[in-house]
């Protein structure tokens, strides 16, 4: 059987191939698709992480750090550092501001830092280190062909680009980093709001811990002593927000998914409903010869199988090379389509599919007449 099998798909090689590229430019829709949503979870996710802090403070009913508005007052930061297990709280402001340039605009998630929270790593120029920089993401400066030293003006504030920021987006909106030295001036000097009261000062306290200290010991101290904040762990925070994440875009995204998957079923339906109907005469001579439907059966699911498993790596490779077109046209989005975990779901998905899609040879071989095998 297995010998039968070999034979068939080295009999006509450049059909195989063909088959086995059809069904991984398949496979690689479905890798990009739940690869986008991976991506758009690990941006989510690394927001909070990349922070830098052991516990993060927001204000008293606010669970996220994207997409929501916390305010925390001033003196906070005073009080927190006065608790046992504290060594330091660094503020951090979160703006959302719209950047217009050459009559497009973009939105903005701008983080205004002291110490943490500023990107980790640079693709281009110099963290800030003067009056009025600016880092912004390298999806902000290929949309508008930007470099370190530019004008960056947003809302009428003039800031000069210091740095190119990588992996710095989430919500398909790129963050841009400013120091809290220009905190005020910006307020006062840019159009972002008629009255700057609207605005906040600081929106979180990343907190260091000293060594060796329980975490939740000194959150729930924090929590006690000031009633005005909640205290999250980065790992309890990034959760939220990617659970935001599911919320807003999880049932589009999940659709879409499914969709990819019903594609991919129909076309190896196809290509073995083609297969199938083409081979007909000589799936009669395999009856004629004795053989069982169960059997002849049994060697085309494990035909389609072993398509579905060449394709797969093809499809790998097709996936990769349109993620990297995608980051290279647009790096706001991040599609992980070799992500252990959507490489499972995928791989899942096309077993089963092979299966399903064998079904319809076998209901071709059902109906074969063996007599086929004797007629000219």
């Amino acid at each position: 059987m297995f010998r039968l099998i070999y034979r068939q798909l080295l009999y006509d090689r450049y059909r195989t191939l063909l088959t086995a590229l059809a069904i991984g430019a398949v496979i690689s829709l479905m890798l990009i698709l739940d690869g986008f949503q991976q991506g758009l979870y690990h941006q989510l996710r690394m927001t909070v992480k990349n922070r830098g802090a052991d516990l993060i403070l927001s204000q008293a009913g606010v669970s996220n750090l994207i997409a929501s508005r916390s305010i925390i007052p001033q003196l906070t930061r005073l009080d927190v550092e006065e608790i046992d297990g504290v060594k330091n709280a660094y503020p951090l402001t979160a703006i959302s501001a719209i950047y217009q340039k050459d009559d497009r605009k973009n939105p903005v998630y701008v983080f205004v830092y002291d110490v943490k929270g500023g990107p980790l790593s640079l693709v281009d120029g110099n963290f800030i280190d003067g009056p009025r920089g600016i880092i912004i993401d390298q999806a902000l400066a290929k949309l508008y062909d930007l470099a370190p030293g530019d004008s960056f003006v947003l809302t009428d504030f003039e800031f000069t680009i210091s740095g190119i920021s990588e992996n710095t987006a989430a919500f398909f909106t790129p963050f841009a980093f400013i120091k809290f030295d220009d905190l005020i001036d910006f307020y006062l000097e840019s159009d972002i709001a008629a009255d700057i009261t609207t605005f906040p000062l600081l929106s979180y306290l990343l907190v260091e811990l000293d060594d060796n200290v329980d975490k939740r010991t000194v959150s729930r101290a924090i929590e006690t002593s000031i009633p005005d904040v909640d205290v999250f762990l980065p790992e309890e925070l990034a959760k939220n927000d990617v659970q935001l994440g599911h919320e807003l875009f999880g049932p589009i995204l999940n659709l879409l998914v499914l969709i990819a998957y019903i594609i991919g079923l129909l076309a190896i339906g196809i290509i073995m409903f083609s297969t199938a109907h083409e081979r007909k005469r000589s799936l009669a001579v395999v009856r004629a010869l004795g053989f069982p439907v169960s059997k002849v059966a049994i060697s085309v699911t494990i035909e389609t199988a072993i398509l579905v498993l060449i394709a797969f790596p093809v499809g790998m490779v097709i996936a990769q090379i349109i993620t990297y077109m995608i980051t290279w046209v647009a790096p706001v989005y991040l599609v992980l389509p070799l992500d252990p975990s959507t490489l499972l779901r995928t791989f899942s998905a096309c077993i089963v599919l092979s299966f399903l899609g064998a079904f319809i040879a076998i209901y071709i071989i059902s109906r074969i007449d063996p007599e086929i095998a004797f007629r000219s």
